[in-house]
This record gives structure tokens, C-alpha cells and sequence, in this order.
């Protein structure tokens, strides 16, 4: 009796779970999708402007209105969010209508500040729709200019104190012999 138990308790739960995936994943539509169409990936030097290119898409059968689009970045070795007054990215693009079926491109300035390793994602949000949609994000690496010659830094740092004392010496000879003529 035992047996019949098991046997239907584990053919019920095989019969329900594809009823369940269905269900679940009904529940999932988007009615907005996001992504990042340029660039793929930045490596670069602190001062470098970017337009990011994010393409938005309407997946519904109706117009959506007043959809603002952003730029989120994340520092991956600080473990936070980054504060985009700096970068001049703080400013979202508002899109006032976007057609059913209807794709936008959408350009968003910024230009990377600090050196770090980022990760830089889009978002659009629209009054209409509680629903906030986040594309992929796309790594970010600022480095510091490590292309400093040792032995140049050091040729300034020992030739530049002598000058000066040679060009004070000069002048204060020169001041000295002007008086005395």
C-alpha cells in the first residue's frame, strides 16, 4: 500500500511540473526590453568620452509614454554604485511616446572619471507600467596611467632643484654687480 502511495505522489508531481514552469513563466513577459547596442566593452584612460548606445523596444500592442532611459554603473571593486554627477551621465533621456512594436535608439553621453573596473547597464522606466527593465551590463575598465619613464621622473626630480639654485645664484650676482656699477 505503501508503494501505491509513493507511485502516485511521484506521478502527480511529474504531471504538475510542466504546469508549473507554464505558469511561471507567463508571468515573466516584459512589456519594455533594453540593451546595449555600442559599445560592447571599454579599456581605456580617465577623460574618455563614450556614447552609449541603448536600444528600446516596446513589446506590447500599445504605445507606451513618457519611458525615461538611464545609465547605472556599479564599481565591482568598491561593491557599490557610482554617483554619475561626476561622469555627466546623470540625466536620463525621456522618450515621450514609443510606438507598439516600436525600437529606439537611444544615446547617452558619459565620459569616465576614476580609474576602477565597472560594470555600466541602461534602464527604462515608464510612469505607465510599474516595471523597471535593466539591459546587460557591459565591463568598464579605467586604468591609471602607468606610463610614467622611472628614470625620466627621476632626471626631473634631481635636474630641477640644481636649476633652480643656479637661477636664484645668477640673480642674486647679477643684482649684486648691477649696484656696485
Amino acid at each position: 500500500m505503501r508503494r501505491i502511495y509513493i507511485a502516485i505522489t511521484m506521478f502527480l508531481i511529474l504531471a504538475l511540473y510542466p504546469l508549473t514552469n507554464v505558469y511561471a513563466k507567463d508571468l515573466n513577459t516584459d512589456k519594455l526590453s533594453i540593451s546595449i547596442t555600442s559599445p560592447s566593452t571599454v579599456k581605456d584612460y580617465p577623460g574618455k568620452e563614450e556614447l552609449v548606445k541603448a536600444e528600446v523596444k516596446n513589446n506590447t500592442d500599445k504605445p507606451i509614454k513618457d519611458l525615461l532611459v538611464y545609465i547605472t554603473m556599479a564599481d565591482i571593486k568598491k561593491n557599490m554604485t557610482v554617483n554619475l554627477e561626476d561622469y555627466s551621465a546623470d540625466k536620463p533621456v525621456k522618450v515621450d511616446i514609443l510606438g507598439p512594436g516600436e525600437t529606439k535608439v537611444i544615446e547617452l553621453p558619459i565620459r569616465f572619471v576614476y580609474t576602477s573596473n565597472y560594470y555600466l547597464y541602461t534602464t527604462a522606466v515608464s510612469k505607465e507600467y510599474n516595471q523597471v527593465i535593466s539591459s546587460d551590463a557591459i565591463p568598464i575598465e579605467i586604468m591609471g596611467n602607468t606610463k610614467v619613464d622611472k628614470n625620466m621622473v627621476l632626471t626631473i626630480s634631481y635636474v630641477e632643484p640644481i636649476l633652480l639654485v643656479l637661477v636664484t645664484v645668477f640673480i642674486m650676482l647679477k643684482k649684486k654687480y648691477s649696484k656696485k656699477a
